[in-house]
């Protein structure tokens, strides 16, 4: 068995500077900062930390993704459904291919894990 471990702190040091979202609604436009390491045997099952500048943009994430909020305050409205207030200690779980708008109020920084998740037959 094997455990991977990071320091929060250590980890973002190491990440590169912020750039724009990749795919903005209007101003202002978001900045995200993010740096992962892959945590598994597969490439595509990653953890690591992630802050984004307030400003609306469309969530482009295709993977189910695990994630818990350090600070900041942020809203996720998806395609289908009610918009999600999302705040300091909050937990969350998207499953693959959600898809809708990301606003973030307030910077926001969170730990996630990206994974694929296979279903039962």
């Amino acid at each position: 068995m094997s455990v991977t471990m990071f320091n929060l702190a250590s980890l973002f040091e190491t990440a590169p500077p912020p750039a724009p979202v990749p795919v903005p609604l209007g101003e202002p436009v978001s900045t995200v900062r993010s740096i992962s390491m892959v945590s598994s045997s597969r490439a595509t099952t990653r953890i690591g930390v992630w802050e984004c500048t307030p400003g609306r943009w469309v969530r482009q994430v295709r993977q189910a993704e695990f994630c818990h909020f350090l600070s900041g305050r942020a809203i996720f409205t998806p395609e289908e459904g009610e918009p999600v207030i999302f705040g300091a200690g909050d937990v969350a779980h998207f499953p693959e291919n959600s898809r809708g708008v990301w606003e973030i109020v307030e910077t926001s920084r969170k730990i996630f894990m990206l994974l694929d998740e296979e279903r039962d037959s």
